[in-house]
């Protein structure tokens, strides 16, 4: 059942996905994508590891389906890379600075509320 709650929620993240990039383009899609997905991994592991609200199989589900699914980071790489070989640095910088900081900032926070709520 594991494998079916996985999948069902990486359809479901990959859903959520597509629909915000209907909302936000681009690199700052993708950005956006990164940081909320971060902020979701880092509440829902600390949280699922820290009650019994959240079952192994919902977990698996939310970590590795929907947040699997969800985040981008292999879209982040290639934009990364492409800003690199137009030789555009300074945007580059902002850039990977930008989701590398962001995303680790992200899931101190997800984890922070989750500890506020255990």
């Amino acid at each position: 059942m594991r494998i079916l709650y996985i999948a069902i929620a990486g359809a479901v993240g990959t859903l959520a996905r597509y629909g915000l990039d209907g909302v936000v383009h681009g690199r700052a899609g993708t950005l956006t994508v990164n940081l909320a997905g971060s902020f979701a991994l880092g509440f829902i592991v600390r949280f699922a590891t820290g009650s019994i609200v959240i079952t192994p199989d919902l977990r698996a589900a939310l970590t590795i389906g929907f947040c699997g699914a969800f985040t981008t980071m292999s879209t982040f790489s290639y934009e990364s890379m492409t800003l690199l070989w137009d030789g555009d640095y300074a945007r580059a910088a902002l850039y990977m600075g930008g989701t590398i900081v962001g995303c680790l900032l992200a899931v101190a926070l997800g984890t922070a509320l989750a500890n506020k709520l255990l």
